[in-house]
């Protein structure tokens, strides 16, 4: 008689090393969003996943093997007129896409922005492969045109339900007709090739970010909060902190100017900025004769680690709704207290009175009394700012991020298996 052998257990699909395809604009930092993409292949790596990333071609790109793979594509800002018509729909970023997905047998595809440079052409041949989608939101792209939730000096949600007609109503793309009827057709072919249709999940980065995706119209139950991890540096030796720290992108909305004009009325105190933007020239000129501003520009690496560990405080006073606030937990995970606008997702990653406080958007007043604070109070400062670093190591760390992201990825290749069963 013979005895029948139970058949082996399937793999549950997250119980392997997976072959991811990290979808971003580009494969060099440019802004937060960069960080976090990069700082996600690097926790995927670390824990066995194979990760190809594909981005627009650019000289800026750090090496990589799959840089064959990446489109030709134009850059984000001063796009000449010959290369209009593909940042709307590029074939090349489509044909390389499909290219990619054929030869590397992806698993999954985790996908950051594709706007301009990569655009929706990307998204049918994904789909039509039957391989899971989930998208880190960045920004708020998927509902407002030009990502900011913001105009005109207050939040804005008018093209709330697929409403993009608002944004060429109210100019919304630097006051541009043009530029505005330009983001009004991305978001709109977008949704016609599958961005609200075809993506599995969509991870907000902030609680904030998530309630505002769910009231401009999208499904509550496709978007999951993961916030941005933070890998704590080695504690940092005792030294003098004497400077408040701005870093980010020299953008209006990003409060520079108000924050300058603290800096006039405080000085006494130096002010770091470290960032470079749109607005840098301008902002430059607005501090005109200042001397205790210093202009250091982008920073990265040793010299971003050395400028923070020096600071009595950073400040992040943005005057929109910030989705999250990399630069707050990264300032904390140095243990250097923070000052924050209590507006979106960075009033998340400060706790107002523990390891920094809030205030509100704008306010000139609030940000002198608590830079003055934490300036008469250094100990106070140094108390905050190792709470705001154990804070980080908690709940920001990279395998608390690891974890949640992997319960996501198991949810979405489960039921593509389901599916294809």
């Amino acid at each position: 008689m013979t005895t029948a052998t139970a058949p082996s257990p399937t793999l549950d699909p997250v119980d392997r090393p997976l072959r991811i395809l990290n979808v971003s604009q580009n494969y060099y930092v440019r802004g937060g969003m960069d960080v976090a993409m990069f700082r996600l292949e690097d926790i995927l790596k670390a824990h066995g996943h194979q990760v190809i990333p594909f981005a627009g071609a650019d000289p800026a790109n750090r090496p990589s093997e799959y840089a064959r793979y990446f489109p030709p594509a134009p850059p984000t800002s001063d796009t000449g007129s010959a290369d209009l018509l593909r940042t709307l729909y590029s074939p090349a970023a489509r044909r390389a896409i499909g290219l990619v997905l054929d030869e590397q047998a992806i698993d999954l595809v985790h996908l950051h922005s594709y706007f301009k440079r990569l655009t929706p052409a990307i998204l049918p041949e994904i789909a039509r492969r039957g391989i899971p989608i989930v998208q880190t939101m960045h920004e708020y792209r998927a509902v407002c045109p030009i990502s900011l939730l913001y105009r005109d000096g207050h939040v804005c949600t008018d093209c709330h339900d697929r409403r993009y007609t608002q944004v060429v109503r109210h100019r919304c793309a630097g006051g541009s007709l043009t530029r505005s009827l330009w983001n009004m057709a991305e978001m709109r072919l977008s949704d016609m090739l599958g961005h609200k249709r075809d993506i599995a999940r969509y991870l907000s980065i902030s609680d904030y970010q998530r309630d505002r995706l769910i009231e401009m119209g999208m499904a509550g139950e496709r978007i999951e909060t993961i916030h941005h991890p933070v890998t704590l540096p080695p504690a940092a030796a005792e030294t003098s902190r004497d400077y408040v720290l701005f870093v980010g992108r020299l953008e209006r909305y990003k409060g520079i100017f108000p924050l300058v004009d603290v800096a006039r009325a405080l000085p006494a105190i130096r002010f770091v900025f470290a960032g470079e933007g749109p607005d840098g020239d301008a902002v430059r000129a607005h501090a005109a004769g200042l001397a205790n501003i210093e202009w250091r520009g982008n920073l990265d690496g040793a010299a971003l680690a050395t400028a923070r560990n020096g600071a009595l405080c950073a400040v992040v006073p943005s005057l929109g709704p910030e989705p999250f606030g990399l630069t707050s937990i990264e300032a904390l995970a140095h243990g250097t207290p923070v000052i924050a606008s209590a507006i979106g997702g960075v009033a998340e990653t400060v706790r107002d009175g523990i390891d920094g406080f809030h205030v509100a958007p704008g306010d000139r007043d609030a940000l002198i009394d608590r830079i003055l604070r934490f300036a008469d109070a250094p100990d106070m400062a140094r108390r905050m700012g190792l709470a705001g670093r154990a804070r980080a190591a908690e709940d920001f760390s990279p395998e608390r991020y690891y974890q949640r992201t992997m319960a996501v990825y198991r949810q979405v290749l489960s039921a593509t298996r389901s599916d294809a069963a």
